[in-house]
């Protein structure tokens, strides 16, 4: 049995990332005749390693929310089952070569594919019935690798300095990605068997200095990424705040979400959101 000498206290240390998500019907599903259900679907994790995915259904696809949950759940098994692809590519000092990266891109992108149609199989649907967008996140020791399939919105938070001459950092928020969603307006590109590799956008980003990492439908960034990308509520750091010091609940971002000032003058559509927060004591 292990002894602790002296009676000495114990502090185990906290996980450098803590993670949370959270997906909702919105207003205008609730209410619609008949009532629909919730056609976003997230999750997150902090290990193996910092990952999260948002993927968004298709309102004209009558089965998305089934597509939407088994995309999620699928591309974050990949991950955790490409583990040793991603230490090399994520963890490693060296930048890995573009061509190296376009293709891991394009094998995530293949396996959301496979799974639609694997799903849509089983439901003896077409694929399009269950298409959906796709937010999809993973951070390594060195850099994040993110991708993006229609709309949504990807944004990091990264401390700089205040630059005033006083000590201390502050937060600063960016949105990933172009704000083009397809090549009309309203329009937007899904995951489905028709899905060209030129409509997924994608990077690498150093994860120095970054603290937070969140990934959003179009339904949850209505009140937190203007319609440009150029302006993020900083209420999303806030969230990454109370994350970390793991004040923040599920339950409190529904009520939010359901909150009059959120839902006063948006679409009513439903809200899903992925968060992951960083330790500041671990930059």
């Amino acid at each position: 049995m292990p002894v602790n000498p002296g009676n000495v206290e114990r502090h185990e240390r906290r996980p450098e990332w803590q993670a949370l998500a959270v997906a909702v019907a919105g207003l205008a599903h609730l209410e619609g005749a008949p009532p629909l259900p919730c056609q976003d679907a997230a999750d997150a994790a902090s290990s193996p390693r910092p990952m999260l995915a948002v993927a968004d259904g298709a309102g004209s696809s009558p089965a998305s929310e089934l597509g939407a949950r088994a995309i999620v759940s699928a591309m974050l098994r990949l991950v955790d089952t490409l583990e040793t692809q991603l230490a090399w590519l994520l963890d490693a000092d060296a930048e890995p070569d573009p061509d190296t990266r376009r293709e891991f891109v394009a094998l995530l992108v293949r396996h959301a594919q496979g799974t639609l149609e694997d799903r849509a199989t089983e439901q003896r649907r077409p694929v399009r019935d269950l298409r959906c967008t796709l937010l999809l996140a993973v951070a390594g020791r060195s850099r994040l690798l993110w991708l993006k399939v229609g709309d949504g919105e990807i944004v990091l938070e990264r401390a700089v300095k205040t630059g005033d001459g006083e000590p201390g950092l502050v937060p600063e928020l960016t949105a990933l990605g172009e704000r083009g969603k397809g090549e009309f307006a309203n329009q937007t590109c899904f995951v489905d068997e028709r899905l060209a590799f030129e409509q997924v956008q994608h990077g690498c980003e150093p994860v120095a200095t970054l603290t937070g990492i969140a990934a959003m439908s179009d339904g949850a960034a209505e009140k937190t990424v203007s319609h440009d990308g150029e302006r993020v509520s900083g209420q999303l750091s806030h969230w990454f705040d109370d994350l970390r010091r793991e004040r923040l609940r599920q339950r409190d971002l529904v009520r939010c979400f359901y909150s009059d000032t959120f839902c006063r003058g948006t679409s009513g559509d439903d809200r899903g959101i992925a968060l992951l927060a960083r330790d500041l004591d671990r930059l």
